[in-house]
């Protein structure tokens, strides 16, 4: 950004121009003017280095306090400690989701174990499914027995999606244990089984015939206390009574069925000592247990599947007292700290881009009717702060996730609200860190990164593009001739992720392995093919990526060696001048007040934007009703004043 141009290293005031060069320099671009347009010249030269100087340099000249760099750091500090709060809370909300999902499969999955609860690469035992009709009925009486008994087998505070009249009129309610036997087993609400499949399949003269019209049937399953009994004692006897419900899982059923769905759901309770906030909170669990036959290869997979949503109801009555908890006060100042921190940066740069906006304005103007030129493309772009529109950007994703955050400390405990909260203010945080590098910029010492990536930001740009049609090719070729023989490869998504991988060097062996050797061929052109995009990519791309780096860090180094100087743009001429060298503190406050330089018309800036606003929806202003006393000659078409 212009500030950095200003300290960019030890050697940065050496390699420049001299003041009186610059004095020249510009008295050449001057001296054929007339007495006022020199004296608007030396007004918007004052002004612009008066812009283009760093919060420092300004403190200096004129003892103009840098209230956006305190705003800043301050901002810094209260959203780290907002940040480890949250995630503080999201990982006890993410952990009692993962955990209570895990304790739920354990329950309705026969032979469930904590080895398929572990993410281990490559999967240590395939997925989880049956073969036979038997074993599908089985694992249904497993899970029906599972069900009806969950109050009493497990070690939890589930309970049934039931509300009993006498709780309505709660607040905030859970089951309480002394009343684990008061629900008859009537009472129990009934599980609902869907079978999606196609409507007939007929064998004739030994051909199949396939009417493949799709069908969904639906059906509320409750049993009855000697039919859990029975089930209980003999899981076989589950057939019969599905049978009674026109469910059946006969080997002629294999082609009609697709998919089967049993759905249910429970409630909890979380509560957790070891978080800051102990209050207790219902839960709704929406359970879905998938038998999928799509395939229709002899092999059913069961899948299960729960959505956990806050709920302000459930069955019995939780008592906490202590009001409201000195931790949660402490957590809410904070957030509204952060939220008037965040508006007041968001309020300040966004001036601060509207006052240089109006000055490139000015500047323009005065190059064209004065100077009869134009600034270029990139002069026009120092004038942009692209540190403002970053922090522009992250002051905008925090206001929207402390909004987000303190919904949640309200008790709105949604998973979509924590994912966008988590989202915004970790941007946010990002954003905010990586503008801290701005004010690195102001030391000469420590600013060769931003120097580098600057210099080297195009060519990278231009050698990425290529790079990534050759990636693609290379991704299309893996994907279609190791996916199906390769579970690295399986998805488009994972031969991305398997490629990248790669590229850094990491699981090469697994790689090679995990490719099926059934297949000769594609055992020798994907063993070829992973040894060719190996090579390529690490030995030749990499090295020329940081090759491009190297070369711009060792030009800036170069630069400033051998005091090299650039040719000067317009711009940095009109810049030129001596004023920043005076010596007397007071002759310096004087020359950059604010009466010596340019007064720029915000108000009549923003009424021609509303303006052009009204012109392009085509919003028609109602005129005032006594126009003819107005004199036009009161008004000017120019919002920039130059006194």
């Amino acid at each position: 950004m212009h500030e950095g141009r200003q300290v960019t290293s030890d050697n940065f005031n050496d390699m420049q121009p001299s003041s009186a060069e610059f004095d020249r320099m510009q008295q050449d671009i001057l001296e054929t003017l007339s007495a006022s347009d020199r004296k608007d010249g030396e007004r918007l030269r004052r002004h612009l280095q008066f812009f283009f100087m760093d919060p420092i340099t300004k403190w200096k000249m004129r003892h103009q306090f840098p209230f956006k760099l305190v705003l800043q750091i301050f901002k810094i500090v209260f959203i780290s400690v907002q940040l480890m709060l949250f995630a503080e809370l999201r990982m006890l909300h993410v952990d009692f989701m993962d955990e209570t999902h895990a304790v739920i499969r354990h329950k309705f999955l026969k032979n469930w174990n904590n080895e398929r609860d572990t993410l281990i690469y490559p999967p240590s035992s395939g997925r989880y499914s049956v073969y036979t009709g038997t074993d599908i009925v089985n694992q249904f009486a497993f899970m029906v027995v599972a069900y009806y008994s969950i109050r009493e087998d497990s070690f939890a505070s589930f309970s049934y999606d039931t509300l009993r009249n006498q709780d309505i009129d709660t607040s905030v309610q859970v089951d309480n244990p002394k009343f684990v036997d008061d629900i008859s087993i009537d009472d129990i609400p009934p599980m609902q089984f869907c079978l999606k499949k196609i409507a007939n399949v007929t064998v004739f003269n030994n051909t199949y015939e396939f009417d493949v019209s799709e069908v969904n049937d639906c059906v509320l399953l409750k049993f009855n206390k000697n039919e859990v009994e029975e089930i209980r004692r003999n899981a076989s006897l589950l057939r019969k009574f599905l049978e009674e419900r026109k469910i059946t899982f006969k080997p002629e059923d294999a082609l009609i069925i697709s998919k089967g769905v049993l759905s249910f759901n429970l409630r909890t309770i979380h509560f957790s000592t070891i978080s800051t906030d102990e209050r207790p909170e219902c839960f709704l669990i929406q359970v879905s247990i998938i038998f999928d036959n799509s395939r229709h290869t002899g092999q059913v997979y069961i899948s299960l599947s729960t959505v956990i949503s806050y709920v302000t109801l459930c069955n019995g009555r939780v008592v906490h007292g202590g009001g409201v908890l000195t931790v949660s006060i402490a957590i809410f100042i904070i957030d509204v700290l952060v939220l008037l921190m965040c508006i007041a940066s968001l309020v300040l740069c966004c001036r601060a881009l509207l006052r240089a906006h109006l000055l490139k304005l000015a500047t323009v103007k005065f190059v064209r009717n004065v100077l009869q030129r134009e600034l270029v493309l990139s002069d026009k772009l120092e004038f942009l702060n692209f540190w403002y529109v970053m922090i522009v950007t992250n002051d905008i994703c925090i206001i929207c996730g402390t909004l987000c955050k303190i919904t949640i400390e309200f008790r709105d405990f949604d998973n979509d609200l924590f994912t966008t909260s988590g989202v915004l203010l970790g941007t946010g945080a990002l954003l905010v860190y990586v503008g801290v590098l701005r004010y690195f910029c102001f030391f000469s010492k420590y600013n060769i990164l931003i120097l580098t990536v600057k210099k080297s930001l195009p060519n990278i740009l231009r050698f990425m593009s290529c790079a990534a049609v050759l990636y693609a090719g290379f991704l299309i070729a893996g994907w279609v001739i190791i996916g199906p023989y390769s579970l690295k490869f399986r998805t488009l998504g994972k031969s991305s992720e398997a490629l990248f991988s790669l590229i850094n060097g990491d699981d090469m062996f697994a790689t090679f392995f995990t490719i099926n050797d059934s297949n000769t061929i594609i055992n020798i052109v994907g063993t070829a093919y992973i040894y060719v995009f190996v090579s390529l990519f690490i030995y030749v791309v990499l090295s020329l990526f940081i090759a491009i780096i190297m070369d711009a860090y060792e030009v800036i180094r170069d630069r400033y060696r051998d005091q090299e100087s650039e040719e000067k743009s317009l711009l940095q001429l009109l810049c030129a001048g001596n004023s920043c060298n005076l010596t007397n503190a007071e002759e310096r406050r004087l020359e950059y007040s604010s009466g010596n330089l340019l007064k720029l018309d915000c108000c009549d800036s923003f009424r021609r934007l509303i303006g052009r606003f009204r012109n392009c929806f085509g919003i028609v202003q109602q005129e005032p009703p006594y126009n003819s006393f107005e004199n036009s000659n009161e008004f000017t078409n120019d919002h920039v004043v130059i006194t």
